[in-house]
C-alpha cells in the first residue's frame, strides 16, 4: 500500500517512527527507501542552504534591488486590458529567471526578476545579454514613473507635450467625463494655449497655410476654366427625383414612442417629416402641425405633484431640444458640413433605394461576382443636404433653434450605384472675393465612394434662398478616379487637394485633385502601395498633427499605422483581431486613434505607442457605428447593434491608467416591425435620462454579462434597431451637436453640450 501523499507546505517534517509494521512485513509502496527515513536522518541529508547576503558597503549593489515608489503607478494590467502587447518581454523575463535559478543552484536572482529590473540613470531597463532585439523605446508594459509614461505616450518634443497639457487643462474636469460641457467649449479662446494647444502641436504659419495658400488651386483659371466648372449638374423635377432616387414612402407612418419613462407619448411620422421630441417633456400639450406628425398620448400617470395636497401645482419638467427625422430607409451615411460659422448648419444624409427601384432602373442583368470586391450595377442613389438653424444667444457655442424646422435644401441624384462612404473636406478655407461672384452659396467639397468602385469629389453649393429646395442630377463630378483591377472602399482627406483611398485589394492610393485638373484622362495616383493583404475597411490620417501617417483597418483583422513616405519601414501593427473592425478615427486632442475590437469594447491607440491598446469603453452589444473625432473636444460617440449610443472621454485613462473610466448613455433605441408587413415602417421607442456610469473594462470576469450558465450568448437584434451612423458637428459654434442614424430610417439630432 502506497503511503499517503502529504502537502509540502508544512513547516516541520512529520515524525516518523522507525518501527513500522509494514516494513517488517516486507510491504513496499513503490517508493524509495529514503521516503521511510527517520526525521533526524532526513534533516541530515537536507543540509543547510546559504543565506542570501547583500554587501552593504557598496551603494551600487542596491540599484538592482531598489524599487521606486513610482513603479507602482503603471502596472502591466492597467496599461492594457487586452493582455501583453506584441513584442513585450514578459515571457522572456520568465525564461531568464528560470535559467538564472538553474545556474545559481536554485537560488532566485533578484536583479533579473520581473519586478526588479536593472535600470539606467534615465530609468530605461538594461537589456540582458541574451536579448536578441529591442523595439528601441521604453516598454510601456514595464513599471515606470509618471514622467516616463508621458514620454512614452506623447514623445519628448515640447510641442507635443504642450499640446497635451492644454488638453488636460481644458478637459480634465469630472463634468466632461462623458459629454462635453458648454463651459469648457466656451473657454476655447480664454485659456492660455501654451503656443501649440489650439493648433495641436503645429506652428501658427503651418496652421494658416491650410486655409489660405493650400486653396489656390481651387481658384486657379486653367484652359478649361476653374476646377469647379468641370462639374455639371442637370435640373430634375422633384417628382421624378422622389420616385426614382429617393426611398418610396410607406403606406403606414412610422410610430415613435418617446418621453419620460413614466409618461411616454406616441407620435406618427411620415417620410421626410420632422418631430420636435422636446414636446414629449413639455407640460403643455403639443399642437399638431399641418405637415408635422400626428400626436397621441400614452401616459402611465395622470400627473406628478409636489407635496401631498391636491392644490399643489404640477412640477414642470425641463424641455429637451432636438429633432427626429424620418427618411424612409436605413441611414447609410451621415456627416455634418464643417467650417460653418453662420447660424445655418448643413447635414448630409444618404439612404439606399428599394429593391424594386433598382430593378426598374437597371437595364443589365445582375452580376454574380462578389459584391464587395467588384463594381455594382449603375443603381440610383441620392445625396440629401438638410438645413438646421442655431439660436443666436450671444455665447460662443450655440443651441438648436427649435422654431426653425429642418428643411431639405439640396438633393443630388446619381446613377453610379449606392453611396457607401462620404467625407467632407475638414480644412477651413478663408473667404475670397471670388466666392461672392457665384450665384449659389459654397458649402464645401465632398468626397464619396460609389458602388461602381470609383471615388468622386463634388463641389456642393446651395441656393442663397433659405426657403428653396433644389433637385439636381450629377452628370459629371468635379473629380473622379478609380484604381486598376479593384474598387475603392473608403476615403479620407489629407489636405485641401489630396485624398487617400483604401481599396479592396489591400492597396492605398493617394490622388492630388490639383494636379489632375490639367489632364482630361483618368488621373493616376502618386502613391499606390500595398498596406494590407486584403480588403481595407477604413482609413484615417493623423491630421493635423501628422497627416502623412495613416491608420487603417482591414478585413484580415490587422490595424496598422503607416507612413506614406516609406510604407515598408515606417509601419507598426497592433494586436490582431479575429474579426476586422470598420471603425478608426484620429483625435488630435488625445494624439491617439479610436477604434473598436471584435467584441463590444472601444480601444484607444496612442500614436507613439500604437503597438499597445487600452480599452476605454464597453457597450452592451457589438459596436456598429462610431462618430469621427471632433477637433473641439475629446469625447467619443459610440453606437451598437442593440440601439444604445454612449459617450466617453478617455483623457483621464490616457494620462493616468489607474483612473476610473466613465461613460454616459445618450439614448437607447428599440424597433419592432409593424403588423401590416413590409409596407409598414414599424414602431420605435426611445429611452432617455441615463446617468453616467463607472464601468469595468476587465474581461472574462465572474460577472460576465454574456455568460449564462457558463455558456457564451450572443444576442441578435432587429436590423431597424441598429445604430448605423454617428457624427459630431465639426463647426466650433455647434461643436456639441450630434446626429445618430438608425436602421429603421430615423435620424436624431440633438445638442449634447451639458
Amino acid at each position: 500500500m502506497a503511503p499517503v501523499r502529504r502537502s509540502g507546505r508544512l513547516s516541520n517534517v512529520r515524525t516518523k517512527y522507525s518501527e513500522d509494521p509494514f516494513l517488517d512485513a516486507g510491504i513496499s509502496g513503490g517508493e524509495s527507501d529514503s521516503a521511510y527515513l527517520s526525521a533526524s536522518e532526513t534533516k541530515k541529508q537536507k543540509g543547510k542552504k546559504k543565506a542570501l547576503q547583500v554587501d552593504s558597503s557598496s551603494d551600487n549593489d542596491f540599484v538592482a534591488v531598489e524599487r521606486d515608489d513610482d513603479d507602482e503607478y503603471n502596472s502591466p494590467d492597467e496599461v492594457s486590458d487586452e493582455g501583453d502587447a506584441p513584442g513585450s518581454d514578459s515571457d522572456a523575463t520568465d525564461d531568464d529567471d528560470n535559467d538564472d535559478m538553474i545556474e545559481n543552484g536554485g537560488k532566485p536572482s533578484i536583479s533579473t526578476s520581473r519586478y526588479h529590473k536593472k535600470r539606467n540613470p534615465d530609468r530605461a531597463i538594461v537589456l540582458a545579454g541574451t536579448d536578441t532585439h529591442s523595439r528601441g523605446i521604453l516598454n510601456p508594459m514595464e513599471h515606470a514613473a509618471k514622467p516616463i509614461h508621458l514620454r512614452v505616450t506623447f514623445g519628448t518634443d515640447q510641442r507635443d507635450l504642450l499640446a497635451i497639457v492644454y488638453s488636460r487643462d481644458r478637459w480634465f474636469r469630472g463634468i466632461d467625463s462623458g459629454f462635453p460641457s458648454r463651459a469648457s467649449l466656451n473657454e476655447a479662446k480664454s485659456l492660455p494655449d501654451y503656443g501649440y494647444g489650439l493648433t495641436f502641436g503645429l506652428g501658427r504659419e503651418e496652421w494658416k497655410t491650410d486655409s489660405t495658400r493650400a486653396w489656390d488651386w481651387y481658384y486657379q483659371d486653367l484652359d478649361n476654366g476653374r476646377p469647379s466648372k468641370r462639374q455639371r449638374l442637370e435640373t430634375i423635377a422633384e417628382g421624378e427625383a422622389r420616385q426614382a432616387y429617393l426611398p418610396p414612402p410607406k403606406a403606414q407612418k412610422h410610430t415613435v414612442i418617446i418621453g419620460p419613462a413614466d409618461e411616454q407619448r406616441v407620435f406618427r411620422l411620415g417620410q421626410h417629416e420632422s418631430l420636435n421630441f422636446g414636446d414629449a417633456w413639455g407640460a403643455r400639450q403639443p399642437q399638431a402641425k399641418k405637415s408635422g406628425p400626428r400626436v397621441e398620448s400614452k401616459s402611465r400617470k395622470s400627473s406628478s405633484k409636489v407635496g401631498g395636497t391636491g392644490s399643489t401645482p404640477v412640477a414642470e419638467r425641463k424641455i429637451r431640444e432636438g429633432w427626429i427625422l424620418n427618411l424612409g430607409s436605413k441611414v447609410q451615411c451621415s456627416a455634418w458640413v464643417p467650417n460653418q460659422n453662420g447660424l445655418t448648419q448643413f447635414l448630409a444624409v444618404v439612404t439606399p433605394v428599394s429593391r424594386e427601384q433598382r430593378i426598374n432602373h437597371s437595364t443589365t442583368s445582375e452580376s454574380k461576382a462578389a459584391p464587395a470586391f467588384s463594381p455594382s450595377l449603375p443603381d440610383p442613389a441620392a445625396l440629401q443636404i438638410w438645413a438646421f438653424k442655431a439660436k443666436d444667444d450671444g455665447s460662443l457655442t450655440k443651441t438648436i433653434d427649435m422654431n426653425f424646422e429642418p428643411r431639405l435644401r439640396l438633393t443630388l441624384c446619381t446613377d453610379w450605384g449606392d453611396v457607401r462612404r462620404i467625407a467632407w473636406c475638414p480644412m477651413a478655407r478663408e473667404p475670397r472675393e471670388e466666392d461672392d461672384e457665384d450665384v449659389s452659396k459654397n458649402v464645401g467639397l465632398l468626397a464619396g465612394i460609389w458602388g461602381d468602385g470609383s471615388v468622386r469629389v463634388l463641389d456642393i453649393k446651395v441656393s442663397r434662398d433659405p426657403r428653396g429646395s433644389e433637385f439636381y442630377k450629377v452628370a459629371s463630378p468635379m473629380f473622379t478616379a478609380k484604381p486598376p483591377s479593384t474598387v475603392c472602399t473608403c476615403v479620407a482627406w489629407l489636405s485641401p487637394s489630396d485624398i487617400a483611398v483604401g481599396c479592396a485589394n489591400g492597396f492605398v492610393a493617394v490622388w492630388s485633385i490639383a494636379a489632375s485638373q490639367k489632364s482630361t484622362s483618368h488621373p493616376a495616383p502618386y502613391v499606390y502601395r500595398q498596406f494590407h493583404s486584403t480588403y481595407i475597411l477604413n482609413i484615417a490620417p493623423a491630421y493635423p498633427t501628422h497627416p502623412h501617417l495613416l491608420g487603417t483597418t482591414s478585413m484580415d483583422g490587422d490595424t496598422c499605422l503607416t507612413s506614406i513616405l516609406d510604407h515598408q519601414v515606417d509601419m507598426v501593427q497592433t494586436t490582431r483581431m479575429r474579426i476586422g473592425s470598420s471603425h478608426i478615427s484620429y483625435s488630435p486632442f488625445l494624439q491617439s486613434f479610436f477604434s473598436s475590437d471584435e467584441n463590444d469594447f472601444a480601444r484607444l491607440l496612442a500614436m507613439r505607442r500604437f503597438f499597445t491598446t487600452s480599452a476605454v469603453a464597453r457597450l452592451p452589444s457589438t459596436i456598429s457605428a462610431m462618430a469621427p473625432c471632433s477637433s473641439w473636444h475629446p469625447s467619443a460617440l459610440l453606437g451598437c447593434t442593440g440601439g444604445s449610443v454612449m459617450a466617453t472621454n478617455p483623457l483621464r485613462r490616457l494620462l493616468h491608467p489607474k483612473e476610473k473610466q466613465w461613460q454616459q448613455t445618450w439614448f437607447a433605441h428599440e424597433w419592432v416591425p409593424g403588423h401590416e408587413g413590409d409596407d409598414d415602417s414599424g414602431v420605435s421607442r426611445f429611452q432617455d435620462g441615463f446617468k453616467a456610469d463607472n464601468i469595468s473594462l476587465l474581461r472574462n470576469t465572474l460577472g460576465e454579462r454574456k455568460l449564462i450558465n457558463g455558456t457564451s450568448v450572443v444576442t441578435i437584434f432587429e436590423e431597424g434597431t441598429h445604430i448605423t451612423s454617428l457624427a459630431w458637428n465639426p463647426s466650433q459654434i455647434c461643436a456639441g451637436w450630434a446626429c445618430a442614424g438608425m436602421g429603421c430610417g430615423l435620424i436624431r439630432v440633438e445638442d449634447l453640450a451639458i
